[in-house]
């Protein structure tokens, strides 16, 4: 193959003479201008002179003058006719030059003259000869060009057009400009050359290097030998090169290489190619001398010329041979470039191309499980040991025995996939390659891991493997037994194990069914409840016991949205609300987070209790809007919601709203990765859109994993199962001693366990069912249970839970007097709590009235008695005081004392003047009493204490007594009453500290008014 090489252009002084050629003739034909116009003149050689033509203007003669060095312009052709437009100088001697103008005139003298041009004559004639071809030799390499190899004649040449002629042979035709001034060498321009070869043709730039050229008086063209190089041409990448000759006697150089490019095709590595032969024709009329042949500098080794027998001088119409070989070393495509340097006009270049070859390599293959089948997958390659690809074998083993099955290749694929949807358990895969050469190794064998994650969906068609599942790649694989089923399934959802799911039927009416699916086992449906209602939202507990879902309230598709609790084994939904929507479970599985609708204004999401009534516990600050599916993420951090096309999140704290990027159609379904750290959306094109989320709810890694679509159905909802941890129930509010108990057997044995009580600074600690804690404070508390399997995989499973530290507000309720004369007091005891009071302790200490209070005595402990009888001596005080244990075992504080006495009788207080009588009856206090008519007589008693209390008579007669303590007067008692009153207490004026001493009570009323004391209580308190 030929490839063009640059020149050195030498460049002759013909720029006037060029000027001329460019621009084409321009007849003077302005409408009503008297003006002269200017001709423009140019040369040409002739056999016998220089030729002198000029364009037409309205004049009535021309002359022709003619300067040769320092002369003066002299009148070479005398006066020409008006229509005259040329004029040859046979005068001017061989090999002499000169400068030519063309004077224009009118019948009135006026003239106008043309700028001058410059002639050389050749030293001799050129020979009119035999030799008429147009040799195109179109370096037809590997790269892209219409043009072909092509030698014509005779050629035919026009006669001037425009400014430009045209040359004729075979399909060639060569446009150039119509004049050349005489031998040299021109850089001509697209708007000089028009090449064309059969239908196509371009405009070109080139180099016209002219060695003989002669035009006849009349301006045909008498004899031209030429060689023309064109640069570039429209469609083309090539360099061509034409020989022109025109009745000419000068020979043509050219050679023809073919072929051209040399293709070796396949041979295989570590092997010689066949022998690779090239020839070298002279298809000119010249000789052409051979310099050398060589690979180009960059060559690869597995490219070697062989042989060349080409001379030195290769003469015309001889070939010679350069021979070639390729060995590959690997496969693979193999480039090089041989070229032929010579005297023609181009050096010859021959594209070589050679293909190594080989089996193809071993190729590995993916297998990602889901718990009932499994996906393959192998890249496509669209060659392979250098050919190719014709397919694929997948080799399937399974108990010894091995299968093949055949995919034919496809360059467009990236992937080839295929499920195997119940496969048995340990079966294997493997790959061969096949290309031209044939089949390649298997590659290594390869079997599906554990599985421990897929995303269920539903397709809702009857007609299609509506109930399947897709590994994390998206890859879908449907449930054995599933193509065909006659009822189409609608809602989904995962229990926390994984291992069981919930969906929903529409087969005339709504049944929901639960069942097992897991790597183990494919169960049996098992049919929980059947409603003509819609059945939609489902919500799996977090604690695997419960079921949540929307249903309208009545058989009216608009009424108002319910949401309902059913146990997971079975068993009667109970109403939670109505005019509530979206369940989602939060992570202490006894709440919902749901749309709450029953507000004034805008809908909101709030908290409520999964109980009926659905009582709020809190609402979010933000608006839940037009949310279409809402789900809170594991650790209860999060509300997951969709809106429209986007994603959106907000928490429990923050009116902040944050979307995910637009994706490819509205939401109609979201799902949490159990870990958390991932949303799952699917949109209404059926494509499932995983979008990362980080710990502060930012969705920005973008774009996000498309899955992929989920088949041909239009899939209504997902779920995402993961094998892990199920937390068991917990009570709503526990104590600060808590002990839960979780479940592991989704996880294979030897799966290894970390608990930590978030935001309590106890570190993660190993742990196992029941996880245990203590001394926890009063706190809504996180559990996060950690699982790592052994193959490294890692689950987790988070549960929320009250705890109440604090023990009961107690109180003594009674006895409310401060001093009786009863021999017991009935204490009365009572207690608050959020947990509910399980018991009392209820203690007592007392003083005598000449002493501190003595230790505490506690009669009664862990009674679930509100009332005590507590047992009397007279003359002491006793204090009461009581504590409540709750029913978690918190054990409240001592509660504030109460603290009444019991009085001493009169018999205790000494009569130290006359005037006293003692007497006894029994309505007297113990049976006694001490009384007196005289003014002045006294009692007297040595106490210690802050509060008395005088027991004593009340009537009609009664006088008055006059209270000293320590000789100091505190006050008076009138035991004057309408009626007799025995037993009376009556408190004495209260003291600041503590007294002790002697009190003295003496009689002031007048003689004869009846004073009879009981008895004195005394308190310190």
């Amino acid at each position: 193959m030929r490839r063009a090489h640059a020149v050195v252009v030498l460049r002759y002084a013909l720029a006037a003479a060029l000027a001329a050629i460019a621009v084409p003739f321009i007849a003077h034909a302005a409408f009503g201008d008297d003006t002269l116009a200017t001709p423009s003149a140019q040369v040409f050689p002739t056999r016998t002179g220089i030729g002198v033509t000029w364009n037409p203007v309205d004049a009535s003669t021309y002359r022709v003058e003619r300067k040769q060095g320092e002369t003066d312009w002299q009148d070479a052709s005398g006066d020409l006719a008006s229509s005259t437009t040329s004029w040859v100088d046979e005068s001017l001697g061989a090999g002499a030059s000169a400068d030519y103008r063309v004077v224009a005139q009118t019948s009135d003298t006026e003239s106008v003259t043309s700028s001058s041009v410059t002639a050389t004559r050749t030293t001799t004639a050129p020979v009119v000869g035999d030799v008429d071809v147009l040799a195109l030799n179109a370096a037809a390499t590997d790269l892209v060009t219409w043009l072909r190899d092509e030698s014509a004649s005779p050629v035919t040449a026009s006669a001037p057009i425009g400014g430009s002629r045209t040359l004729s042979a075979g399909s060639i035709k060569l446009k150039l400009p119509a004049f050349l001034a005489g031998p040299g060498t021109y850089e001509l321009t697209p708007s000089q050359i028009e090449l064309t070869q059969g239908d196509r043709s371009c405009t070109t730039s080139g180099r016209l290097r002219v060695t003989a050229l002669a035009y006849r008086a009349d301006l045909e063209l008498e004899t031209m030998a030429a060689s023309l190089l064109v640069y570039s041409c429209a469609g083309t990448d090539t360099t061509a090169a034409i020989e022109i000759r025109f009745k000419s006697s000068i020979g043509y150089q050219m050679l023809s290489v073919t072929p051209n490019p040399l293709d070796a095709g396949q041979v295989l590595v570590g092997k010689t190619s066949a022998a690779l032969p090239i020839t070298v024709r002279n298809t000119g009329g010249e000789p052409v001398e051979i310099e050398r042949v060589e690979l180009d500098w960059n060559a690869s080794p597995e490219w070697k010329v062989a042989s060349n027998n080409c001379p030195v001088s290769l003469p015309a119409a001889a070939s010679c041979t350069v021979t070639l070989t390729f060995e590959p070393w690997t496969h693979g495509l193999f480039q090089a470039t041989l070229t032929i340097y010579n005297s023609a006009a181009l050096r010859e270049e021959v594209a070589l191309t050679g293909n190594g070859t080989s089996l193809p390599r071993p190729m590995g293959v993916s297998v990602s499980p889901t718990f009932t089948g499994h996906t393959v997958r192998w890249l496509s390659w669209p060659t392979s040991g250098g050919t190719t690809t014709r397919g694929y074998f997948l080799h399937r083993y399974v108990d010894g025995l091995e299968t093949t099955r055949w995919f034919p290749g496809d360059p467009r694929a990236t992937w080839f996939s295929t499920t195997d949807a119940n496969p048995k358990p340990g079966t294997e895969y493997a790959v061969s390659v096949v290309n031209e050469v044939g089949e390649g190794p298997v590659g290594p064998r390869t079997a599906a891991p554990r599985p421990t994650d897929q995303i269920a969906i539903v397709q809702g068609e009857p007609a299609a493997a509506e109930l399947a599942a897709a590994d994390l790649g998206g890859n879908i694989v449907p449930f054995p037994g599933e193509a065909g089923s006659v009822k189409p399934k609608e809602a989904i959802a995962s229990a926390p194990d994984g291992r069981t799911l919930a969906y929903v039927t529409n087969d005339q009416e709504r049944v929901l069914w639960t069942r097992q699916v897991d790597p183990d086992q494919l169960g049996v449906p098992v049919k929980l409840w059947a409603s003509p209602l819609p059945i939609t939202h489902l919500s799996w507990s977090p604690d695997g016991s419960r079921i949540a879902y929307q249903a309208p309230e009545s058989g009216d598709d608009g009424a108002l949205p319910c949401v309902f609790v059913i146990p997971a084994a079975g068993g009667t939904p109970e109403k939670i609300s109505c005019d509530v929507a979206n369940p989602s479970w939060m992570p202490d599985a006894l709440t919902l987070m749901v749309v709450d609708r029953r507000l004034d204004g805008d809908d909101r999401f709030a908290r409520i209790e999964a109980k009926p009534g659905g009582a709020r516990v809190s609402m979010l600050p933000a608006p839940a809007g037009d949310s279409a599916s809402v789900r809170v993420s594991p650790d209860g951090q999060w509300v997951a919601f969709a809106t429209k096309s986007n994603v959106a999140l907000t928490n429990r704290w923050s009116a902040e709203v944050r979307l995910s990027p637009a994706l490819d159609g509205e939401v109609r379904s979201i799902n949490w990765a159990p870990g958390g750290d991932r949303l799952l959306a699917l949109t209404s094109s059926g494509r499932m859109t995983r979008l990362p989320v980080s710990p502060l709810g930012e969705m920005t890694e973008w774009p996000p994993s498309v899955l992929g679509s989920t088949g041909s159905g239009a899939t209504l909802d997902m779920a995402w199962q993961r094998l892990g941890v199920t937390i068991k129930p917990t009570p709503a509010v526990m104590g600060p001693q808590v002990s839960i108990s979780f479940d592991s057997s989704a996880l294979p044995v030897g799966t290894t366990f970390t608990c930590e009580f978030q935001g309590t600074g106890r570190p993660a600690a190993a742990c196992v069912s029941p996880v245990t804690a203590s001394g926890l404070p009063s706190w809504e508390h996180t559990l996060l249970i950690t699982a790592k399997e052994p193959s490294g995989h890692v689950t987790t499973a988070v549960r929320t839970f009250t705890v109440d530290a604090t023990g009961p507000t107690a109180r003594v309720v009674a006895p409310t007097y401060d001093a009786s004369t009863a021999a017991s007091a009935t204490v009365q005891v009572a207690a608050s709590d959020h947990s509910g009071v399980a018991s009392y302790d209820v203690r007592y200490r007392k003083a005598s009235y000449l002493s501190g209070f003595g230790a505490y005595v506690q009669p009664w402990t862990a009674t679930t008695a509100t009332s005590v009888s507590l047992p009397l001596d007279a003359g002491y005080e006793y204090c009461t005081s009581v504590r409540a244990k709750d029913k978690l075992g918190n054990v409240g504080a001592w509660s504030a004392e109460k603290c009444f006495s019991r009085p001493m009788d009169d018999r205790a207080l000494a009569a130290p003047t006359a005037g006293w009588t003692r007497t006894s009856w029994s309505a007297f206090y113990l049976g006694t009493a001490t009384q007196s008519t005289s003014y002045g007589a006294s009692l007297t008693r040595t106490v210690q204490g802050k509060r008395f209390y005088l027991v004593a008579t009340k009537c009609p007669t009664c006088g008055l007594v006059a209270v000293y303590a320590g000789g100091k007067y505190i006050g008076a008692v009138n035991l004057a009453a309408a009626t007799t009153q025995r037993q009376a207490v009556i408190p004495l004026p209260v003291q600041s500290t503590v007294f002790s001493g002697t009190l003295t009570f003496t009689v002031r009323s007048a003689t004869g008014k009846f004073v009879q004391i009981d008895g004195l209580a005394v308190r310190r308190s």
